[in-house]
């Protein structure tokens, strides 16, 4: 029986030094887009010789490789979040988050969102959001 260790989350601060081969051959050119960078990826699961890693829509296939993984806030990509007040420190609002960005200042991730579409400059800690359900 195999043990289930997905989902995992990380990100690739650097390319790693052994040119494409990590990447799946299709999927190079988009890996190329959205690495490295601070963004928080989702490993879920395995495609032959590739573990499978979700930004979102975007999906890569690389092989296992060093990546600096991050636990989990409780947060993923297109969940529904109000932004908690915290004494007035934060504007009340509700919105999606549509970025999930690894902070190398505060260490921890960072999380952007979208209000009716509208992105909201702010970068948001896990403490400041709370799950909502959908608004009409």
């Amino acid at each position: 029986m195999e043990l289930k260790t997905d989902p995992k989350y990380g990100y690739y601060p650097w390319w790693p030094e052994d040119g494409d081969g990590w990447v799946h051959p299709e999927d190079v050119a988009i890996a190329r887009g959205a690495i490295p960078g601070p963004r928080i990826f989702r490993r879920d699961g395995v495609h032959g010789d590739y573990v499978v890693l979700h930004y979102g829509d975007l999906r890569l296939r690389v092989r296992p490789t060093l990546w600096q993984e991050v636990p989990f806030e409780g947060f993923n990509i297109g969940d529904w979040v109000e932004v908690m007040s915290r004494g007035q420190l934060n504007a009340f609002r509700t919105g999606v988050i549509t970025e999930m960005q690894w902070d190398a200042h505060s260490h921890g991730i960072r999380y952007l969102i979208h209000q009716n579409g509208v992105p909201i400059p702010t970068r948001y800690a896990a403490e400041d959001l709370r799950h909502v359900e959908p608004t009409a």
